[in-house]
């Protein structure tokens, strides 16, 4: 998903009003200014209405240098909002379906049925980059620039094991480069594992769990740090496309805007607060492999859909027999 903010007619009425001196075009009805990862703008869309009265797309290139760069400054009064395009929600439940290993088949089957649904997903996403690529081919306006997105699509890798960080500029340019570097971070790490008991006498019910869970986190230590701690605090179950709230204090709900019963067990990327970026995947591998982390940056989005800097560490941690995840949450200053 990308964060982006929408420029309505009113808002640009106003910003008509506050910069007389850009003569901004009055056709332009709408403006849209998208948002990186790390919060910086990446690119800016405009529709107009033509002579017949209908919506088009404008060309934000004749705006200029001042009125570029006034519209991106004005962005905070316009409309935050999160879209993505129907192929991504294709890829993320193609990546929500990826194997674990669970002791029912062999982990190199495994493997394969995993490497085999990634490369399907990248398939994809190689597609919708190359397709948009076309679509800028069809707009350049000279053979420098025409030779250069035709080398561009001629060097995108078919396979998804191709893919190096050579090849960033080129996703980048059609803002696909954050889905490219996740599918190819999970290539690079091993299957989930389905934690179970060790025998059939020791199996447990969902119920049992969570009253052992329950019971776990209300002793009174860890009630009073997540009341009156002023540091955002969250536990999580496990894993890429399976973590999930189990509990946060209130410092974490006023860091992102919502109450507990908005994201109260839900899949956390799914929720729309954590991005499921390249960085969480390598702090996810971290707990994997050395069990915590400490002082990482990363982003999560509030209620309003801005991106919030953070400064992340954690800890994997053993409830009632289940492991979970233990985050701590400042927001980071500005350097």
């Amino acid at each position: 998903m990308y964060a982006l903010t929408v420029l309505d007619a009113d808002a640009l009425s106003a910003f008509r009003n506050e910069h007389p001196w850009l003569d901004f075009p009055e056709s332009v009805t709408e403006v849209s200014v998208y948002f990186d990862d790390n919060g910086g703008p990446s690119r800016l869309t405009a529709l107009m209405k033509a002579e017949d009265g209908q919506l088009q797309p404008a060309d934000v290139n004749t705006f200029g240098v001042d009125t570029l760069l006034g519209l991106i400054r004005y962005a905070p009064q316009g409309t935050a909002k999160t879209e993505g395009p129907p192929e991504e929600q294709t890829i993320w439940a193609l990546m929500e379906a990826l194997p674990v290993a669970d002791g029912s088949r062999s982990v190199e089957a495994v493997e394969a049925e995993r490497t085999e649904k990634l490369q399907e997903a990248y398939a994809i996403l190689r597609s919708v980059a190359i397709s948009k690529m076309e679509a800028l081919l069809k707009t350049a306006q000279s053979a420098r620039e025409t030779q250069r997105l035709a080398d561009g699509i001629s060097a995108l890798p078919k396979t998804l094991d191709g893919v190096d960080d050579g090849h960033k500029p080129h996703f980048l340019e059609v803002d696909l480069w954050r889905l490219v570097a996740v599918l190819r971070d999970e290539l690079a790490m091993p299957a989930d594992y389905e934690i179970s008991p060790a025998s059939e006498d020791k199996l447990l019910s969902r119920e049992l769990i969570e009253q052992a869970e329950a019971t776990a986190l209300s002793g009174p230590v860890i009630q009073a740090l997540f009341e009156l701690s002023p540091v955002a605090f969250s536990i999580s179950s496990i894993g890429q496309k399976s973590s999930r709230y189990v509990r946060v204090n209130q410092a974490y709900l006023d860091l992102v805007g919502k109450n507990w019963d908005e994201i109260r067990g839900s899949e956390m990327v799914a929720s729309g607060v954590v991005s499921g970026s390249e960085a969480r995947a390598e702090r996810l591998m971290l707990l994997d492999r050395d069990g915590g982390y400490t002082g990482l940056r990363g982003e999560i989005r509030n209620a309003d859909g801005n991106m919030v800097p953070v400064v992340i560490s954690a800890r994997r941690i053993s409830v009632a027999g289940q492991l979970y995840d233990f985050e701590v949450l400042q927001r980071a200053t500005q350097d």
